[in-house]
């Protein structure tokens, strides 16, 4: 379900017109306009201004003891805190609120300052405290007869009775009766507000759950209808996702994937227009600054242009000529200089608006998608049932194919800005494919094909090369084979070519019996965002990426990927690398077994602000048999370490207040000896830049491979011992 948004709930305030009490009369005061200049503000999710314009008025407030000014500040504050996750501000400042409005007697701001703390309370799962401060709402809004403030916590009511874990039948059917007399209210009074339209989206899952089937459709199309009609994007997006969280519950596994590809259509429409609006911002500061530097220089030509003329004077005609012909010279020389600045600048301030997109973009993805793929990891390898089983390895299934999108989105920027690098390693080729191959069994079973590997196994154990963009390749090349291949049958072929004393070089081949590509179109396959129409039951899109990936990767690593295909019969994709042999003869299971066994009954302490990472982390840690301890802030974790001895410290870099690099800085004024690992959702190159600077021993990405995981570890801790 989802949550209702603050500043919904804070609009009441201008749409309530009963008072179980009389408003204050409210000068006309400047800052009675700015308090409401920051409302707005909030409202078009400038939040950064609204509180730094809010809190100039709390101080003013303060300063002239206005209980009911202080009052709205601190209602803004409190909403705007909420959406940067300042989570203890907002309760803080939201509770001043409601006690200043309950000593004024303004019954409508106390009904919203009930809703708004009861929407957090929602948030941080605790439905009880949330419940009582929506009933408290709903009990005064029903004895001021205001029919239009008994909307807002009829709906959250409702919304508070299917969140619960253990959800029964009869909940759905209270929570139809609130959402159902919320729905009168908002027909009559909110026509063009958008809780309408979160009303409907709700009825259409409650009525879902209850069977009624027909009655769930159409409040399903009702949602659509109205978010279309005032062009409420988000809306869409929600009621397309709650529509294949329907289906998907039928089993409607491809009605579900329909309804999650309008979804991604839908947020992309979001976030298309926040991208807009900072190429609109970018573009007129680039614009404001050009302007600033050309006035500039305008003044300072006219003021050179005066002196020259009063000493000038007495010059003659030839002089005067002269001198003008190289002031020309000189002025088309310096704005031919100044385009090429301007055009640099702009071309520099792009590339950092891109590069920071992307590491902002990596650490938002995976971030969650680090629990997502760890949390069904560690369930599968617990005793579950068939059924939850299927579920598990299908959640593995769509957070390993999300992390492989995002990779490669990654990959192609650091093709286009020059940055991919091919990095050296000892790996075993067989255990590499073979994990690849198992974490596409679910994919293989539902388009029903099989997978069969052809290992040569003269190939050496132990290689050297780039095992991680290796592994992109298959990835890439399997996923495409089995996109386009139904009931059929994928193989992946290796075989030594040629081995000399210190290289050998092997032979690379996926092929599928799906339904080929016609000779005209082979060389589109390899370009960027290219799709081919696959005509069977079971395809879905993609991003065009998968091949163009594939083609960059192996040329980065000194060779050629070619395509044999034939339409109706099938396709081929194969290539030749030369790989270093390694002096190792075991690798990586021995290998991982023995770093393990170092580290096992260690004590790690694990600085993580996420609690869902913190559980996550130590989940692993514990399966791993390793002790291990959490705080929330860099702060905690100074403080911890000055009084406790631990081995190792698990180290997230992205943090509120003090981050992972400031956090370590301080450590090591006083403790130089401990390994410090960073654990982060962050690119690599973000990473390597910063992390030696500051004294940090290695590096995991979110979400990582445990052997990975356990080799940094060991590695870092040796160090320090």
């Amino acid at each position: 379900m989802k949550y209702v948004c603050f500043c919904l709930v804070a609009i009441m305030s201008m749409a309530i017109p009963v008072f179980a009490q009389q408003q204050p009369n409210l000068p006309s005061d400047v800052m009675y306009k700015e308090v409401d200049r920051a409302f707005e503000l909030f409202q078009r999710n400038k939040y950064g201004e609204a509180i730094e314009l809010s809190t100039q008025v709390l101080n003013h407030a303060k300063s002239t003891g206005d209980d009911y000014l202080k009052a709205k500040a601190y209602n803004v504050l409190g909403n705007a805190y909420y959406y940067i996750e300042k989570d203890s501000l907002s309760f803080n400042y939201l509770f001043k609120s409601k006690d200043l409005f309950v000593k004024l007697k303004d019954t409508s701001k106390i009904i919203i300052a009930y809703n708004n703390i009861g929407v957090n309370y929602r948030v941080y799962k605790d439905l009880n405290k949330s419940n009582t401060y929506f009933k408290k709402s709903l009990d005064i809004a029903e004895k001021s007869n205001s029919k239009t403030a008994l909307v807002y916590p009829l709906y959250n009511i409702g919304v508070n009775l299917i969140e619960g874990k253990e959800v029964k039948p009869k909940d759905y059917k209270e929570s139809l009766k609130y959402l159902s007399r919320a729905e009168a209210l908002a027909e009559e009074h909110y026509q063009k507000k958008s809780i309408r339209g979160e009303i409907f989206e709700v009825l259409s899952y409650v009525h879902h759950k209850l069977g009624n089937n027909i009655e769930s459709l159409e409040y399903y199309n009702k949602t659509l209808d109205f978010a279309k009609k005032y062009n409420y994007i988000e809306i869409i997006a929600n009621a397309h996702s709650t529509q294949a969280t329907i289906n998907e519950e039928k089993k409607k596994f491809k009605e579900a994937f329909y309804a999650l590809d309008k979804y991604t259509i839908a947020i992309d429409s979001v976030f298309s227009i926040k991208q807009f609006e900072m190429a609109k911002q970018i573009e007129a500061d680039n614009f404001l600054r050009e302007n600033k530097i050309k006035l500039e220089l305008i003044e300072k030509e006219k003021n050179t242009q005066d002196i020259h003329i009063a000493r000038s004077r007495i010059y003659n005609t030839i002089l005067i000529v002269f001198t003008s012909v190289l002031f020309f010279l000189a002025f088309w020389g310096f704005k031919k200089n100044r385009e090429l600045k301007k055009e640099k600048e702009k071309a520099e301030d792009l590339s950092r608006v891109k590069s920071d997109f992307y590491s902002e973009i990596s650490h938002e993805l995976r971030t969650p998608l680090y629990a997502v793929i760890e949390l069904s990891n560690l369930l599968l390898k617990e005793d579950v049932n068939i059924k939850h089983k299927e579920y598990l390895e299908s959640l593995q299934f769509s957070g390993n194919h999300l992390l492989s999108l995002i990779n490669n989105v990654l990959q192609l920027n650091k093709v286009e800005s020059g940055t991919m690098k091919v990095e050296l390693l000892d790996f075993n080729l067989r255990h590499i494919i073979s994990n690849i191959i198992d974490s596409l069994e679910f994919a293989l079973r539902d388009s029903n094909n099989i997978i069969h590997l052809e290992y040569d196994n003269s190939i050496p154990k132990v290689i050297v090369g780039d095992s991680l963009k290796l592994s992109q390749v298959f990835i890439n090349l399997i996923s495409n084979a089995i996109k386009f291949t139904n009931n059929g049958r994928i193989t992946v072929k290796t075989k030594t070519v040629e081995e000399l004393e210190k290289t050998v070089k092997i032979y690379f081949e996926v092929t599928d019996t799906g339904l080929g590509i016609a000779k005209e179109k082979q060389d589109q396959v390899f370009e960027n965002f290219y799709q081919e129409q696959a005509k069977i039951e079971k395809s879905y899109k993609g991003t065009g990426l998968g091949l163009s990936i594939v083609k960059r990767v192996v040329t980065a690593m000194g060779s050629e990927v070619k395509i044999n295909s034939e339409e109706g019969k099938g396709s081929t994709f194969y290539f030749e690398l030369t790989f270093q042999k390694s002096k190792k003869d075991s690798m990586p299971v021995e290998l991982y077994s023995n770093q393990l066994k170092e580290i096992v009954g260690s004590k790690i302490l694990i600085v993580d602000d996420n609690k869902i990472n913190q559980l996550v982390t130590k989940r692993v840690l514990d399966q791993l048999k390793i002790n291990s301890m959490v705080v929330d802030s860099g702060i905690k974790a100074i403080e911890l370490v000055k009084v406790e001895q631990f081995d190792c410290i698990l180290m997230d870099l992205n943090m509120p207040e003090l981050d992972g690099y400031e956090t370590t800085k301080r450590i090591r004024e006083f403790n130089k000896d401990i390994a410090i690992v960073a654990l982060t959702a962050a690119t690599t190159e973000e990473v390597e830049s910063k992390i030696y600077n500051y004294e940090i021993n290695g590096y995991v990405l979110k979400p990582f491979i445990t052997a990975n995981f356990v080799n940094v570890l060991n590695k870092s801790m040796r160090k320090t011992r």
